[in-house]
């Protein structure tokens, strides 16, 4: 026998896909929960049987978006090539994220201000900051084993990677020309790495 699909789940992305256009087109102030229900063809009622409020919707949206990131940087960690070539290659996966959601952004910000408001939201982004962690930080460590890496903190050098991207994230929901993520982004990747590389011993020590 065929399993039924989970109509559940299906009737969750449709509200989230429908939202982020909506999010999209109107703003998140002007978005109001009716819109979501009529542009997605269902009940109010059956968007709020999903979601309470549009922050838990906002919430939903970019845990969607968080999951895929971390999918995607956990394969990249896990490739058989070197270390520093696989931060390169999450660097880059992150610059592709980052400008496939750049409509997301404004939501984004959105979302960060949601959780200084509400401790869930707050604990449940910081799961997820913790998860990336968990994959960069053994990444790192094994690098500077292999002395392919300098002796860096690996939770240190975890932390910054993760910060750059947050923080031209940031940049370019405000200023969106500031920031090419084809270029840019790739680009930062290269930098931390570059700073990470083990150096010569006649270049060690000096500032």
């Amino acid at each position: 026998m065929t399993p039924r699909p989970d109509v559940s789940a299906e009737r969750r992305d449709q509200i989230l896909d429908t939202a982020e256009d909506v999010f999209a087109q109107r703003g998140f102030d002007e978005a109001r929960m009716d819109d979501i229900a009529e542009h997605s063809g269902l009940s109010k009622g059956a968007i709020y049987w999903y979601f309470k409020k549009k922050d838990d919707i906002i919430a939903a949206l970019l845990d969607r978006v968080f999951r895929r990131s971390i999918d995607s940087m956990r394969a990249a960690a896990a490739r058989p090539i070197a270390v520093l070539d696989r931060l390169a290659l999450i660097g880059e996966q992150t610059s592709r994220d980052f400008e496939s959601m750049s409509r997301l952004m404004p939501i984004a910000l959105e979302f960060y201000s949601v959780a200084l408001r509400q401790k869930k939201v707050r604990r449940h982004l910081a799961e997820m900051y913790d998860e990336m962690l968990a994959i960069l930080v053994p990444l790192i460590e094994e690098g500077v084993r292999s002395g392919e890496l300098d002796d860096v903190d690996p939770r240190q050098a975890a932390t910054l990677l993760l910060a750059t991207y947050a923080g031209l994230g940031l940049v370019s929901a405000i200023s969106p020309k500031t920031v090419d993520w084809k270029t840019l982004g790739p680009q930062a990747a290269l930098m931390l790495c570059s700073g990470l590389k083990k150096r010569g011993p006649e270049r060690k020590g000096k500032r």
